[in-house]
Formats: C-alpha cells, structure tokens, sequence
C-alpha cells in the first residue's frame, strides 16, 4: 500500500491563486491609499493637445489672465472665464484638453517629494478649474498609482 504524501496539484493551485490575489489587492490598496495634501494655489494653466504637440492656451496668474490662443479672447471677460463653452469649442481643435493648478503646499508631499512652501503643477479635472482660483487655500488628495493628479478635492477656502 502507497501512502499518498504532499498536496494535489488542484490544491497548489488553489493556494497559488489565494497567495496572488491577497499580493495583488495588496499593491492595489498600496497605489490607491489616499494622501492627503494642503496648499494655496499659485497659477493655473489650461493646456490643449493636437497630434501629441501640448500648447500653453491659457494662463491665469496673480497679476492676470494671460491669453496664449487668440481664439480664447471671446471666452474671457475680465478676470472671468466662461470655461463650459471655451472647452466646448477648444474640443472642436484639440484631441486632449487639461489644466494645471500650481500649488505651492504648506503640508508635505511625500509622492512628489514636496516640502512646505514648494510648488507643484497638478493635473486636475476641467471641472474643479474653475473653483480653484488664484490664492485659495485647498485641501486635496491625491495617489501613488498618479501622483501628480488631483483625484478629489476635499475643501476650498477663497
């Protein structure tokens, strides 16, 4: 009589896949754990993206509103933007339109190796550029798996 010793190659497996998917959820939960950063927007920039050619568009500053594209002149008025329909007929010309926000943090960034009083240029959605404006103070998260992406917004104070 044999005496069977060791584990079926269904159970190896079985194990094999268990160990994977807790190292993978594990990475996972790694790259999308939140970090939390705070600082006061410096400038902001809208981009446009044609045939892989980024173009500066816009650029809105502590001293002003800075227009690059001609074409924009009708969709600023003052120191407002009517950003809806300038990104409604920009998107009519370029393949990819974003904006950065600088922000100069007075909470540390460990992602971008940032100390207090450093600036960075966020990538954020069009749709959180027009209530970031020049010298508000933001509360904002961003993640390992895009660092230099803001993901969500947690406060603004004007």
């Amino acid at each position: 009589m044999r005496m069977r010793t060791g584990i079926s190659a269904r159970t190896l497996l079985i194990i094999i896949l268990i160990l994977a998917s807790t190292a993978f959820t594990g990475i996972l939960i790694y790259y999308l754990q939140p970090v939390i950063v705070e600082g006061i927007v410096d400038h902001k920039t809208l981009v446009g993206v044609k045939d892989d050619v980024v173009k500066t568009l816009l650029m809105v500053t502590p001293h002003g509103i800075l227009i690059k594209d001609k074409s924009i002149k009708a969709y600023v008025s003052g120191d407002s933007i009517l950003y809806e329909r300038l990104i409604e007929n920009l998107s009519k010309y370029y393949d990819r339109i974003y904006c950065t926000v600088s922000i100069r943090v007075s909470t540390e960034d460990p992602l971008n190796d940032l100390s207090p009083g450093e600036t960075l240029a966020y990538i954020v959605d069009i749709k959180y550029s027009s209530l970031l404006e020049v010298g508000s103070r933001v509360k904002f998260v961003i993640t390992r798996l895009d660092p230099i992406k803001i993901s969500r917004i947690i406060s603004i104070e004007k």
